[in-house]
Formats: C-alpha cells, structure tokens, sequence
C-alpha cells in the first residue's frame, strides 16, 4: 500500500562521473549544482584533493579535472566548503603530514582556499590567511582545526568550533573578511560544536515580513490620500470610492540582504542522545565586524521533537529551518527529516515515504531554487554499517518537495511597496488610460495599453500581431478603385501566417472574464502584487491562477500560489486542490489534498466517537466554519458598476458575503471524484 507521503519523495540513480565512497568530504549547492570537494577514500584510506560537480536537474556527476597550473589545496576531510561571490571557499580540516610516507600520519590545517566557478580555477594560496592589518595580531588567526562548522554571511565567513589534532574541542568563533582576505575577530564560544552533533546555516535570500517591519514614513503621507495621488488639486475623495492604505493586505516576500537586514546564521545542537539536549542560536551580523547571537532554544515547540540527529544537515528555506540526520535507537535506524517553523518555532516532521525506507542516506542539501531536498547515499546500502564506517555513498539520490509540506522561498517584490500603492492609485485614478478591457457581461474597465504591454508579454505579442496585420493591409490597398483583388478567407490551407487574436481590437480587449477577476487582474498589472481584499478572495485567487496559467504570466502564478498556500484551511482545501489540478500545480496540490485528507480523517473520527455515544450532539469544531463565508469558489457579479475609480472595498465585502452557495468558478474540475492522487492507506 502507498502513502500519500510517496508522492513528495522520489529516487533516482545517478549517472555520470560517480564519486567513490568517501568518508569526510563537503558538499556545497551553488544554482542548480552541487560541488564535492576532497574526502578519504574508503578503501585506500588516502584522502583526496578531487572536486565534482553533480547536476541537480539531470543528475549528472562529472569530474572536474584541475589546470596544471593550478595551485591545489592539500588533500583533506572533515573540512568545510562555502559559497560566496559564484566561488567555492574551503577553510581546514585534516591531512597528512606533509613529506611523510606514512599515510596515517596526519595534521589538521587553517588555510583558506578559493575556487572560482566562472573560471573553473583554484585561485593562488598566498597571502588568504593573514590577520587584519589594523588589528595586527596573530591571535586573529584560528588554531587548525577539523569537523568544525562554517557559514556565510554579510560578507564574512564565520568559523565554528571544531577539534584539533588531540580532538579536544575549541570552543570559539572567528570571522574572516571575504573582501579583505583576513581574518578580523575571534571570539570565545563556551558551546561544543562540531559535525558530528551540529550545523550551523545561512541563506543566499531572506523573507522580509511587511507587518513587522516600522517604516520610515507613512505611504498615506508620502503619497497623499487614495484618489488623490495623481491630482492633489482634487478635493479628498470619498473613502468607499478608492482602496485605502489600512486595507491593503502585504505577503511576506525574498530579498537579498542588507546591511539593515542582513542574513542571519541559525547555530543547531543536538547532543546526550539517550536524553537529547536541543540548542538552537541565532547568530546576527552587524555593519561592522561584530555579530550579536540570541538563544531561542527554550522558544521551541512542537507535539514532537526531532530525536537525536548524527551527523547532520541543516538548510533554510524561506521561514524554516531544516534539519536531517541519522537517527540510531536499539530497535530502529532511519534518516530523519524535520523542520523548525521560525515564525512559530514549531516542530514537525518531514515524511519521506518509502522512497527512504530502506537503504543507506548520510549527506542531504538544499536545492533553494527548486524547492527541493536532495539526500545522496545507496537505496540498496546497510545504513548501520556504513554508519560505522562514516561512509558516504553518491549512487543514488531522493529527491524531496518541499513545498508540498508549505516550505518554499516566497516569490520576491517585482517594485518596492510604495511603488505598489501608487500603481493602483494609477489604475483607480483613471491615469493615461487609453484602452479598455470588456467583461464579459460588457462592462468595461479603463486601463493604460502601454502598461499592459509591459508587464503582459501574451498582450504585446498580440498587439504586434495585430500591428502587423495592420501594416499588411494598408501595403495591399488598391491604387485606384477599379483595382480590387480577392478577397482572404480564413484558415486558408497552407498558409502559416500568424493571425492576432479576434478579441483585440484598436482600443479594447474582450477578456471574457467576470468583472471581479477582471479587476482584480489589473490590480496586479498595475502593482505587480496581491495587495487588495478583491485579489485574496479565494475564488478569485483561483481564477487568477487559472489565467496566470493560460497566460503564462509566471510572476503572478508564483504569487497566487504563495497566497494559496497561505490561507490554505479546511474550508479552502477542495478549491485549491481542484484549481492546482487544473493548472498542474502539483506541490500546491498535494498539500491541498493532505489537509483534505486529514480533515476528513478527523470527521470519520468524530462521527465514529458519536455513534458510538447514541448519536449525542457535539460543539462545532472551530475548524469546520474556518475563513466563514469563504469557502465557495462562486464569483458573484455586482448588479452594477461603480462609478469613478475602481476601488474593490465594497465588491470584496460583497464577494465575501454571497460565496456561500456552493458552486465553482468557472473553469473548475466539479467532480472532485476524477482527482488524480489518492490515498491508498
């Protein structure tokens, strides 16, 4: 029998250039590439200065052979591998003596090297391990060290505990300057840290959460009051006729960051593993040098808790941090996957479903782009045995989907918030509007063609069509009016010339489209955002999904999708799987159908538990009547158009109050019967 998990995980083998078995090396993710640098061969007991690439889309190995001219670093393992600036920055580990023949001869080391991917070379070792010139001292620079930990952030690479060559612990933090190559700060940290018990993260983007951010000027005084923006000589507006401010609804959203906002670095250790001890450390760079660190560990919550993780990975993705290990007990040996919701600091456990039932699964990564988790090892390997070993294996990688569990990267701002506001004051205001798009009950809607153009690429290909047609049959007009040629007559055979689309004429655009959705996809082309009640009404959430799809208009996709996963609930569950369907949504859709599944999982429960007391009444479950009045997918259609701007506060009220009547949006699959997962426990 499968579960509904066996649809988030998936296993393939890799191909390729395969690594060996190796015992130590690094991993590091770069785009859509993975980076393997050095280890100890198993076999040989000799360890390696190799790189290799694995492809996370086709999932390629291939070996990257050095230059002759490069200057290789030593062979090493338990080192630790970074990125910054499209280069690879290797810091420590443990070696061999040099000039010595005797392989179990080993040193640990404290250099930095650096590889540059757009050159595909390693970059000289001289002068990349000094100390800072204005500091002038040598305790700058860290005791040679292996299985320490390291991350990256505001331009720095921090360097984490870690044992020496007696395996005693150090337990301090340095900080290197990636743009002066020196080392700037050391730290004393009383925590031991090392690989085999802790990870330390950081990611390339960070969510910036609106509600929680003081700006530095109100928008309503930076760009004067709704309906009034463009023509301050206007008296105010009343408030029903234009969105306001306090109504507009900002999502969270990914950006780099600065120095205002910069990366932080999240510090996990697990350790005591018969009773399991939890730290979990925010490390937050300033502008200078410096870097405060805040203990949330006691903030941690969760029905259940990760169990004692060896060896772990750790990742962030948008608000979550994750983390995977290997688990040993007595009776049972898996990899075990959870996550750490950061905005609730709530636990919960990845389900991987059989696809990691059996084999062996050491090393995981985060592929940030895609929304993906990749863990390497052997489907047909002894997990206890090659624990035993600290083997590593790059036979076969599972592939899990993140946001099929609500964890991804949200979508990034296409215009800064502001910009949004004014944007829809432009399309409520009625600004350079030369061109009207039709409902399709023939009410119009006023709009700027040049706008459209810029931000609908579909709407641009079809007006240079359109253009074109144009100009061919001005060049064919006859020169004197005895001249007239045949007529064309459409869809003649043959004939490969790309025709506008019949519902685009000189001035207008027949959308054929229900007034709400309508609106509220200009909105979007005016803002580039989800930002008015209109556009999160559920139902028309959906349609704007279904149009972003037929369109392609991939921005608003991503941010449909980000909306829906957010007011994902029990009363919404079945819309958002049905329209995800449609549009092969198929993360959005799988956690649809988990929460539907679920639902109606506890329902049969509680009917069952009702039964069997006499059929008694119950109170309502609080989660039956959640969002009230939201969970139809019907789009009503006002009685009449508003007069002057375009603002949606009445008609989202209005969308509100009349979505309980059970019908679809129009485009909707009905028969939830024809879904295509189902849960076969």
């Amino acid at each position: 029998m499968h579960s509904i998990s066996d649809l988030t995980t998936f296993c393939r083998k890799t191909t390729g250039d395969v690594p060996p078995k190796l015992v130590g090396a690094s991993t590091t993710v770069v785009g859509s590439k993975m980076y393997l640098f050095g280890g100890r061969l198993v076999t040989e007991r000799r360890m390696v200065s190799d790189l290799y690439v694995f492809d996370l889309e086709t999932f390629v190995w291939e070996r990257i052979t050095p230059s002759p001219e490069d200057d290789i670093p030593d062979a090493r393992y338990f080192h630790s591998t970074e990125t910054w600036n499209n280069q690879l920055i290797v810091f420590g580990g443990m070696g061999s003596t040099p000039n010595s023949s005797n392989p179990e001869d080993l040193c640990v080391l404290n250099d930095v090297r650096f590889f540059d991917l757009s050159i595909m070379h390693w970059l000289p070792a001289t002068a990349t391990n000094s100390a800072s010139a204005e500091s002038g001292a040598e305790t700058l620079i860290p005791k040679p060290r292996y299985a320490h930990l390291s991350s990256v952030s505001s331009d720095r690479l921090f360097i984490i505990g870690g044992q020496d060559l007696s395996n005693v612990w150090l337990d301090d933090i340095y900080v290197y300057d990636l743009l002066g190559r020196a080392w700037v700060q050391r730290r004393n940290f009383p925590h031991h840290c090392g690989t085999y018990r802790s990870v330390a993260v950081s990611a390339n983007q960070r969510v910036r959460i609106p509600q929680e951010e003081v700006h530095s000027t109100d928008t309503t005084t930076m760009l004067g009051p709704p309906g009034a923006r463009f023509r301050p000589e206007k008296s105010p507006p009343s408030a029903q006729a234009f969105t306001s401010s306090d109504s507009l609804v900002h999502m969270p959203y990914s950006a780099p960051p600065t120095d205002n906002f910069p990366n932080d670095i999240y510090l996990y250790s697990n350790y005591n593993f018969t009773d399991v001890k939890r730290e979990f450390e925010v490390f937050s760079p300033m502008p200078d040098t410096d870097f405060t660190i805040t203990d949330r560990s006691t903030d941690m919550t969760g029905t259940s808790f990760p169990p004692g993780l060896r060896f772990p990975s750790g990742a962030i993705l948008g608000t979550h941090f994750i983390i995977a290990g290997t688990y040993l007990a007595h009776t049972y040996q898996s990899y075990s996957i959870w996550a750490l919701d950061m905005l609730t600091m709530t636990w919960s456990r990845i389900d991987s479903g059989s696809a990691m039932a059996t084999g062996s699964w050491f090393r995981a990564c985060l592929w940030a782009e895609a929304n993906k988790f990749m863990i390497f090892g052997n489907r047909n390997g002894n997990l206890i045995e090659d624990y035993n070993r600290r083997l590593l294996s790059w036979d076969h990688v599972a592939v899990i989907d993140l946001e099929s569990f609500g964890i991804y990267q949200p979508p990034p701002l296409q215009i800064d918030i502001p910009m949004q506001e004014f944007g829809l004051s432009a399309l409520e205001e009625g600004i350079l509007a030369d061109f009207e798009i039709i409902c399709d009950d023939g009410r119009k809607v006023k709009c700027s063609r040049k706008t459209l153009e810029d931000r609908w690429p579909w709407f641009k290909d079809q007006r240079n069509k359109f253009l074109a047609r144009a100009q061919q049959a001005i060049e064919i007009l006859p020169s004197s009016s005895m001249d007239v040629g045949l007529p064309d007559l459409p869809g003649t055979p043959g004939s490969s010339e790309a025709r506008p689309d019949p519902r685009l004429t000189p001035r207008a655009f027949n959308l054929s489209e229900p007034y709400p959705i309508t609106l509220a996809l200009l909105q979007y082309f005016y803002s580039l955002a989800l930002i008015t009640p209109l556009q999160h009404a559920p139902a028309v959430l959906s349609q704007l999904l279904i149009l972003s799809s037929t369109y392609q208009i991939h921005h608003l996709e991503s941010l449909v999708k980000h909306a829906m996963h957010r007011a994902l609930s029990n009363s919404t569950s079945v819309g958002v799987y049905e329209v995800a369907t449609l549009c092969s949504c198929r993360s959005l859709q799988i956690r649809a159908l988990k929460t539907v599944m679920s639902y109606s999982q506890k329902r049969t429960g509680r009917s069952r538990a009702d039964s069997k007391n006499g059929g008694g009444g119950r109170n309502p479950d609080p989660s039956d009547s959640d969002n009230p009045g939201r969970s139809s997918d019907t789009v009503p259609t006002p009685s009449r158009s508003r007069g002057g701007g375009v603002s949606d506060a009445k008609l989202s009220s209005s969308l509100d109050q009349q979505s309980s009547t059970g019908s679809t949006t129009r485009g909707f699959t009905a028969n939830s019967s024809k879904r295509c997962f189902e849960d076969r426990e």
